[in-house]
């Protein structure tokens, strides 16, 4: 078995996959295929299991036609230019087409012919049906081409391969090799073989990681332990949300409960502690999942990807389940994080999506990478994210899930009943449903309820409304009210004899919220998020006054009005409101125009965010570069400053003071505010490498730099106001005494001041050549 190796692996990471769109609703053709198929004598299972399927099935992307003027346009967009410019880029590598970027391309196919793009595409399958395949990595494009055009061109390369995967198995044991998309990769096969041991191998694949000898052992991976005895989402984020997909496979297909609980677990610790209002995952360090609570925004990651499989795991966990609280999540992820990684000219991608930039330039879109997972993942998603909308469950009751103009057809107890779809969203929340049939049929349609319609924006308590809203959602059935009160799982159910011309009418609040986090989300503390129905917005720098929005602070009782915006994606909702200065509380309020997140970085590189402050900074806050405040200037109206931010990390755990020996013009004075212009003296005069007021001078967070080397006395205020409180991650490991840190307050030629963190703060001057520890801070 071939060793895949992450970067290997992260270029083909799926995000809503078509093979899973219409894996979720191939289930009659591959249940009678299973049932017909012959058990191998040879096994790598000894588990006892009858082969099931999801109890709902997704109606094809390619049954599902999509009107609206929100998502067809993406849609379209991602079939005429994106799409083609993905498939440039692979053509004009060794890698030449395949994998994500192939998929798409077929799916695509399917409802946007395209002749220049069907050649290629065909020239393609005609090579790799002569390659000898080796791995599993071309299974989920064997298995989409055969679902979605009926050609298994393909398929026995991949079913030869699975077999020599699963001899491998058979003889030698090998353990896990890291890859993530193993066991997807052979559950999408099954899917069109129908033969078991291709679910096999994906269940052993499972079996196998966590063992003693899985191949570079750890959280980050997720191979720190058996995936059954696994609690909580670690490590990498794609990989983990991976991770989470095949166990929620591998237990509904098998019937075995502790793979799919297994994944719900996981899913549980996301949503309620690790999981961003945009509806993505993972922070910055390791691409992945954090600490509970620990979301930041400046640093953010939320990768497409990472959203794009995460939103597959909610999508898989609906229909094992019927749940509503599983697509509330995966809307929000679809609305927010997902398309804000493409441009709205759908050639300049995002790989990361912060909540916040400094508008450095390092958020600008771009149209090449060296390593790109996440435009092809995109691609995918939006080829077939028509099969997200409606669902049908195995006793022939109907599900519309997603409020997106679009018209399909079912089967209902052998009659026709064909749907069509007008609807306002996500701009307003008028939807009307119309029903065809040529005779009188008795059906049960469910219809979704969000959970931002019902006060709950989340399925948790991670995020909850800062406001209270009258409106309700109503339900009128050819004009006459019906009940609007949604069942536990979140569905309003209508069980009647339809006929044509039937009319239900939907209307759900889609009003300007105030989003507000978990306390312990310590980053969003005193702060708020805007969203408008499953929109959320943030403030961009060409709508602000100077540009700067890190500077920004909405009252709580401001105004919040919307308004379409012709200019912004062919008719944009934005929010306009009020907000004032948090560094000169004297100014008058100015007017603040709010953005739908997605468009954000469209108009080019400037500050944006989505949490804006609701009130002054307090001690020991989240400053905005991440940071903590640790002192508020009483004379900040003439000093023309009011706040310190020390940095959120130390700069170095032994840097020297610099110039021993030499005095530094000036670089003496002591007080509070004084560090900025001690950090220019010594900077003027000392040219020695890596020392600590230099450190301090070209440090750049996340984008934001004007950092300097405390004073003595800023330095004793940050010990007083972050150290003794438990703040600022000064990592001593439990020392007593010799903890320093350098100010940038100089005694004499030979010495600069420093105080010891770990002895009560006990202040001291010693020589400048000593190593000791420095932790930037910045005025604001």
């Amino acid at each position: 078995m071939r060793n895949i190796g992450r970067r290997d692996f992260l270029k083909a990471a799926p995000g809503m996959t078509g093979a899973m769109a219409l894996a979720a609703n191939a289930s009659g053709a591959f249940v009678e295929q299973a049932a017909a198929s012959t058990v191998s004598a040879r096994r790598i299972s000894d588990a006892a299991y009858s082969p099931a399927d999801y109890p709902i099935q997704a109606i094809p992307f390619f049954d599902v036609t999509v009107t609206d003027t929100f998502w067809k346009p993406k849609i379209d967009r991602n079939a005429a230019v994106t799409i083609p410019f993905e498939v440039q880029k692979l053509i004009e590598t060794e890698r030449r087409l395949s994998g994500n970027v192939l998929e798409a391309a077929i799916l695509s196919l399917r409802t946007h012919p395209n002749p220049p793009l069907q050649k290629v595409v065909d020239d393609r399958i005609g090579q790799l049906r002569k390659e000898k395949w080796s791995g599993n990595n071309g299974f989920e494009v064997a298995a989409a081409y055969y679902m979605t055009t009926g050609r298994r061109d393909l398929l026995e390369n991949a079913t030869a391969s699975a077999s020599r995967l699963y001899d491998e198995f058979q003889a030698s044991d090998p353990p896990f090799s890291g890859g993530e998309r193993d066991a997807i990769n052979c559950i999408q096969l099954y899917r069109a073989t129908g033969d078991r041991k291709h679910l096999d191998l994906a269940k052993h694949y499972l079996d196998i990681r966590g063992r003693a000898d899985s191949v570079s052992r750890s959280r980050h991976n997720q191979s720190y332990a058996p995936v059954l005895e696994q609690r909580e989402a670690v490590g990498h984020a794609v990989n983990c949300a991976s991770l989470m997909v095949s166990l929620a496979d591998v237990g509904v297909l098998t019937g075995i409960d502790a793979y799919l609980e297994a994944a719900r677990r996981m899913w549980l610790d996301v949503v309620e502690r690790k999981m961003y209002v945009t509806g993505g995952v993972g922070v910055t360090g390791n691409e992945g999942f954090g600490e509970a609570y620990s979301l930041p925004n400046l640093s953010a990651y939320s990768e497409t990807c990472a959203v794009l499989m995460f939103m597959t795991l909610n999508h898989r966990l609906f229909l094992a389940t019927g749940d509503s609280r599983y697509v509330d999540v995966m809307e929000r992820g679809m609305y927010n994080n997902a398309i804000d990684g493409v441009s709205t000219s759908g050639d300049r991608f995002f790989y990361v999506n912060r909540l916040a930039s400094a508008g450095d330039g390092r958020d600008t879109r771009w149209a090449r990478a060296s390593l790109e997972c996440c435009p092809p993942n995109l691609v995918r998603f939006l080829a077939a994210m028509p099969g997200l909308i409606y669902a049908k469950d195995t006793h022939e009751t109907v599900y519309v899930n997603l409020y997106i103009a679009s018209t399909t057809a079912f089967s209902v107890n052998g009659r026709q009943l064909q749907l069509a779809l007008e609807s306002d969203m996500p701009w307003a929340g008028t939807s009307r449903l119309t029903v065809s049939t040529p005779s009188p049929v008795r059906a049960s349609i469910k219809l979704r309820i969000p959970g931002w319609a019902r006060e709950r924006p989340v399925p948790s308590s991670l995020y909850s409304y800062g406001d209270r809203r009258d409106s309700r959602v109503s339900i009128d059935i050819n004009g006459a009210a019906v009940s609007a009160s949604p069942d536990p799982m979140g569905y309003v159910s209508i069980d009647r004899e339809w006929k044509s011309g039937d009319i239900v009418r939907v209307n759900l609040p889609v009003e300007i919220r105030r989003v507000v986090a978990d306390q312990r989300v310590r980053h969003d503390l005193r702060r708020v998020a805007i969203e408008r129905g499953p929109i959320v917005y943030c403030a961009e720098w060409p709508d602000a006054d100077g540009g700067q929005v890190f500077d920004l602070q909405i009252d709580r009782d401001a105004s919040l009005t919307s308004f379409t915006d012709d200019k912004m994606d062919g008719g944009a909702t934005v929010v306009r409101t009020q907000a004032r200065s948090l560094t000169k509380p004297a100014a008058p309020a100015r007017p603040l125009t709010l953005v739908p997140y997605y468009l954000w970085a469209n108009r080019g590189a400037g500050e944006m965010t989505v949490w804006l402050s609701t009130a002054r900074y307090a001690i020991g806050d989240i400053g905005p570069a991440g940071g903590y405040i640790f002192f508020e200037n009483p004379n900040h109206a003439s000093d023309g400053w009011r706040y310190l931010e020390a940095a959120p990390f130390d700069q170095s755990a032994g840097a020297k003071w610099g110039c021993f020996r030499r005095a530094i013009a000036g670089a003496r004075a002591t007080a509070i505010g004084a560090g900025r212009q001690n950090t220019l003296d010594i900077l003027r005069e000392c040219r020695d490498s890596g020392a600590a007021a230099s450190l301090c001078a070209n440090l750049d967070v996340s984008g934001v730099k004007g950092w300097f080397l405390p004073s003595r006395d800023e330095l004793a205020m940050m010990y007083r106001n972050l150290k003794t409180a438990g703040l600022g991650d000064f990592r001593d490991g439990g020392a007593v005494d010799n903890f320093s840190y350098w100010t940038s307050s100089q005694e004499s030629a030979d010495m600069s001041h420093h105080i010891d963190f770990a002895d009560g703060g006990r202040q001291h001057y010693d020589d400048k050549d000593f190593p000791r520890r420095v932790r930037a801070i910045r005025q604001i």
